[in-house]
C-alpha cells in the first residue's frame, strides 16, 4: 500500500532466520509459474471461504433513488422542503414542473447503469454506483512497488468472486524483468473479465501507477477508451469504488486514522498475522534480489502483507454498504 510511517524499530531479523535457505514453492504449495509472450512470473492463489459473499449491492440503487440532491438545483435546504411535502424519491419529482426534466435524466442514467456519468454528479459517491455491477464484475486490487514513483511493480494482488467464493491471486515478479509479463497478463487476461475496481486509495495510487507501467512498456493504457488522452486519464473504462475515501466520509471522527491496518483493527476488529510495514516492502525486495536464499523470509512477509490488503477489502466494502444503505426506507 501507499501509506508510510516510521518503521525504524521494526525488526526483520526473525523473518530472515526462520526461512533462510527455503524456496517459495516450499512455503506456498498453492503457486505456479505463468508464462506469456513477455516472459514468466509466479502466481499464488487462495480461496477464502470466510470472506462475506452476501453483499447488499442492489440496495445502493434504492438509496440513490432517494437522493433528491442529485437533481440539478436541489441542495440540502430544498431537499428538506421537498421531503416535508411528501416527495421521497426521484420518481416523485417527475410530477414537479421545475425538477422533472433533471430528475428524468438521473432516472435514465440509473436505469442504464451508467456509472460513468452518475459518478460525475457531485452528490453521488462512487459507492452509490455499486448497483451498476454484479458481484462477479468487481476486481479488488492492490499493488506493491519498489518505490513511490516510476519504479517496478513487484507484487500485484487481486481479489474477485467466482461461483460465490472469494478468491485471491497474487502475481510476483521474481526479478525486475518479470514485471512486463505481469503487465501483459493484466492487460490480456485479467482486465477484460471485470468492470469495476475496488481499492483502498487506488484512485490516487494503484490505478495511476499501473497505468504508468502500461505506458512504459506498451505505450498504451488498456484502462481508458481509445480516444482518451493517456497522459490525462488513468481510467475511463472501469468503475472504481475507492474504500479509503468512503471510510473517511462515513467514519469521520470514529477511527483514530484511516491507514488500512487501523481500519481493519478498529472497524473490523481484524488483527493481521503479518505486521510488516508497507514502507519496508521495497527494502525487503532489494535484499531478496541480492541474496534470494538468505532473504526468502522477507519476500514471504511482503506476499502476506499484500494478501491481507486484498483479504480485508471485501469486509470493509460490506461494512460501508451496510452503513450506506441503512438510512433508506424500503
Amino acid at each position: 500500500m501507499e501509506y508510510y510511517y516510521n518503521s525504524d524499530n521494526f525488526d526483520i531479523t526473525p523473518f530472515i532466520e526462520q526461512y533462510k535457505g527455503k524456496k517459495l514453492e516450499e512455503i506456498y504449495p498453492n503457486q505456479k509459474i505463468l508464462q506469456n509472450g513477455m516472459g514468466k512470473f509466479q502466481e499464488f492463489y487462495w480461496k477464502c471461504d470466510e470472506v462475506p459473499i452476501n453483499l447488499k449491492i442492489s440496495d445502493t440503487k434504492k438509496k440513490l433513488l432517494r437522493n433528491l440532491k442529485s437533481v440539478f438545483y436541489i441542495g440540502e435546504s430544498i431537499e428538506k422542503q421537498l421531503i416535508g411535502r411528501g416527495v421521497e424519491t426521484l420518481y416523485d419529482l417527475r410530477a414537479n414542473l421545475r425538477f422533472r426534466n433533471s430528475a428524468n435524466k438521473i432516472i435514465d442514467l440509473i436505469s442504464k447503469k451508467d456509472y460513468f456519468n452518475l459518478s460525475k454528479n457531485k452528490y453521488i459517491y462512487d459507492l452509490d454506483t455499486s448497483f451498476c455491477f454484479s458481484k462477479e464484475q468487481l476486481l479488488f486490487l492492490d499493488i506493491e512497488t519498489l518505490g513511490l514513483y516510476d519504479s517496478p511493480m513487484i507484487i500485484v494482488g487481486l481479489g474477485f468472486y467466482k461461483n460465490n467464493i472469494y478468491k485471491i491471486q497474487q502475481f510476483f515478479a521474481r526479478g525486475l524483468e518479470e514485471e512486463i509479463a505481469i503487465c501483459e497478463h493484466l492487460k490480456m487476461k485479467i482486465l477484460p473479465k471485470f468492470k469495476c475496481f475496488i481499492s483502498y486509495n487506488g484512485k490516487s495510487f494503484d490505478i495511476p501507477y499501473i497505468a504508468n507501467r502500461f505506458m512504459y512498456y506498451f505505450d498504451e493504457n488498456p484502462m481508458i477508451h481509445k480516444n482518451d488522452s493517456p497522459y490525462k486519464h488513468s481510467n475511463t473504462k472501469f468503475g472504481h469504488i475507492d474504500l479509503y475515501h468512503n471510510c473517511r466520509r462515513q467514519f469521520k471522527g470514529k477511527l483514530s486514522n484511516f491507514e488500512l491496518n487501523t481500519v481493519e483493527e478498529e472497524l473490523l476488529h481484524l488483527k493481521r498475522d503479518n505486521e510488516l510495514p508497507s514502507s519496508l516492502v521495497g527494502l525487503c525486495y532489494r535484499k531478496y534480489l541480492n541474496n534470494p536464499n538468505k532473504y526468502i523470509g522477507l519476500i514471504k512477509e511482503c506476499i502476506e502483507h499484500n494478501y491481507y490488503d486484498i483479504y480485508s477489502m471485501p469486509f470493509i466494502y460490506e461494512k460501508l454498504l451496510k452503513n450506506n444503505n441503512k438510512n433508506y426506507k424500503s
